[in-house]
C-alpha cells in the first residue's frame, strides 16, 4: 500500500448508517491522485459528505496551502460535469503544543521555573485544517467555529440553454 493509498481513508460509524469519507492531504502527496479519489467518489456516493483534512504537521511547513489548492481543484472540476457545484465548510483548528516534559523530574523543574516566573515554557499552537465538502447544504452541521461557502453555478451559454429548451419540448410532445 502506497503512501497516497495509506492517506485515504473511509470510517463508518457504529451503527452503519452514517458514514464520512475522509481523505488526508500531506505536504507529500500527489495532487491529481486526491483529486481523483474525490471525484470518484462524488459519482458514487452524492449524498454523502466527503472530508479533506491536514493533520497538525512538526514541521514549519503545513500541508494547509496544498489542501486548499486540492479543494479548489475539485470544486472546479465537479461542476465541469454539474450545473450547481460542492456547499463547503471550514474549519482552522489548532493544536497546542509546548515544551514542558510530560512526566519525570524534568517536568517538575520546569513547571517550577514557570511559576517563578524567571523561565516561560515556550507554547506552540500547531494549525491543522478540515473542510467538508457535499453536494447538499447541511446548514444544522454549520459550528461556531466553522465557516460556510455557497456553491457556485455554471453558467450556462445561450447556445445550451435553447438546446435545453428543445430537449425540454420534445421531452413533452413525446
Amino acid at each position: 500500500m502506497d503512501i497516497e493509498q495509506a492517506a485515504i481513508q473511509a470510517t463508518v460509524a457504529d451503527d452503519g448508517a452514517d458514514t464520512t469519507f475522509s481523505i488526508r492531504v500531506t505536504r507529500h502527496g500527489k495532487i491529481r491522485v486526491w483529486v481523483k479519489k474525490a471525484l470518484e467518489f462524488f459519482q458514487v456516493n452524492p449524498e454523502t459528505p466527503l472530508v479533506l483534512y491536514s493533520g497538525p504537521s512538526e514541521a514549519s511547513a503545513s500541508a494547509i496551502p496544498k489542501l486548499i489548492s486540492v479543494v479548489e481543484i475539485i470544486k472546479r472540476q465537479y461542476l465541469e460535469g454539474h450545473l450547481v457545484g460542492l456547499h463547503q465548510f471550514n474549519q482552522l483548528l489548532f493544536e497546542e503544543r509546548s515544551q514542558v516534559p510530560v512526566e519525570g523530574e524534568n517536568r517538575a523543574s520546569a513547571l517550577l521555573l514557570a511559576l517563578e516566573g524567571s523561565s516561560h515554557p515556550k507554547q506552540k499552537l500547531a494549525p491543522y485544517m478540515k473542510i467538508t465538502l457535499c453536494t447538499k447544504s447541511i446548514l444544522e452541521r454549520h459550528g461556531e467555529r466553522e465557516t460556510y461557502q455557497t456553491p457556485n453555478v455554471r453558467k450556462l451559454s445561450k447556445a445550451a440553454k435553447a438546446k435545453m429548451r428543445q430537449r425540454a419540448k420534445r421531452g413533452a410532445n413525446s
